[in-house]
């Protein structure tokens, strides 16, 4: 027989916010969603956005063709290359170190974080094994400088060895995964699963954070009812019902910002635009997705008591990116300045030697929507 429980409303309330902080409960930096959306005529436009609980100081690095790199394994000098390939991104702390970025073919993508899941192979004692090594932050920055396609990217990827090293800017050892994108449309992601390189072909363009790809992938079945079709009335014993309103072939898809939740809307939203809007309009459109995961400040907060979060900072959208692939422009936008500001490689020197930075876009003057009434 089953019995029954009566629960005090207070205790019922302390109940309800203990399942919304599990809900909310973040990762550092473990918020950061990708994709991309194809026009009819196949114009592809990769976006993403980057979450971070300490401010992560960015810029615009403009890197020529023929930049010389030197990737650093803890305090050793590891893999060095001259840049093949000009490439425009989202450069941290001072240095040529890529979070996200566009080459002048086209190639995008961008270094997400992947907590509890990375790991990579440890630095080697051998000093010939050691130049071929290339840290986790630098590894984008190489696959952009180098390769036009991820084809190529596949095809070499044993050029060097991807291995984790601390980073002391963020006084961690860094666990990132990539998503790559090339001008034909193909997308793959690579994963350091156990000390190797897992490389997958993306057909979705979808990346987030933890689990594995894999495992989002599968997680996608168990949403295969949601459409963008609204539900028609339904007769229940007798009586007709109908939906509250609009939305309701979606009711049921996650929007809490964790990232399997982030990884199905995503799908979700580039599965179900109208293409034609999209080719009115690519940059437009991209926004309105891509505002889809904007995380104010306060939203995601870290499981620590309320003394300690005072002195801890919040996960929050810092940046948002948009690439052009078609048209080879790069666009950013700042929590403080949410205007889209563009750069292409015809506003630097491709064929210099040194890289050079652009500040991203100052807050903007807060201003009257309307004049002053006399």
């Amino acid at each position: 027989m089953l019995k029954r429980f009566a629960i005090h409303p207070i205790a019922l309330f302390k109940i309800s916010l203990a399942l919304l902080a599990f809900v909310l409960q973040p990762i550092a930096a473990n918020a950061c969603t990708s994709f991309v959306l194809s026009t009819v005529d196949n114009i592809k436009m990769y976006g993403r956005t980057m979450e971070f609980g300490k401010q992560i100081p960015t810029k615009i690095g403009l890197i020529p063709r023929g930049y010389k790199f030197q990737s650093q394994i803890n305090d050793e000098a590891g893999h060095s290359w001259t840049g093949k390939i000009a490439v425009i991104g989202a450069s941290i702390f001072d240095s040529p170190a890529l979070v996200d970025g566009m080459n002048e073919y086209g190639l995008s993508g961008g270094a997400l974080y992947f907590p509890g899941s990375a790991a990579y192979k440890n630095p080697s004692d051998d000093e010939a094994q050691r130049a071929k090594e290339i840290n986790q932050v630098d590894f984008l920055v190489w696959m952009l400088s180098t390769f036009k396609t991820v084809e190529e990217i596949k095809v070499n990827l044993d050029q060097v060895t991807l291995v984790g090293t601390f980073y002391e800017s963020m006084d961690e050892i860094p666990p990132l995964h990539y998503t790559l994108h090339d001008a034909a449309g193909f997308s793959i992601v690579i994963e350091p699963i156990n000390g190797e390189l897992k490389v997958y072909d993306n057909p979705y363009t979808v990346l987030t954070n933890s689990p594995d790809f894999e495992w989002h992938v599968q997680n996608i079945r168990n949403y295969l009812f949601l459409s963008p079709f609204n539900i028609g009335s339904t007769e229940i014993m007798g009586q007709e019902l109908t939906p509250f309103g609009q939305g309701s072939g979606l009711l049921g898809i996650p929007g809490d910002p964790t990232p399997p939740s982030r990884f199905i809307r995503a799908l979700g939203l580039i599965s179900t635009i109208d293409a034609a809007e999209l080719n009115k309009n690519r940059l437009v459109t991209m926004e309105h997705v891509l505002n889809n995961f904007d995380i104010p400040k306060g939203f995601v907060r870290p499981a620590i008591s309320p003394v300690e979060q005072e002195q801890e900072a919040n996960d929050y959208t810092q940046w948002s990116t948009i690439a052009d692939i078609e048209n080879r422009k790069y666009f950013i936008k700042t929590y403080e300045n949410p205007t889209l500001h563009g750069v292409s490689f015809e506003d630097f020197d491709v064929t210099g030697s040194q890289i050079q930075f652009v500040n991203l876009p100052s807050p903007k003057p807060t201003q009257p929507l309307l004049p002053p009434m006399q």
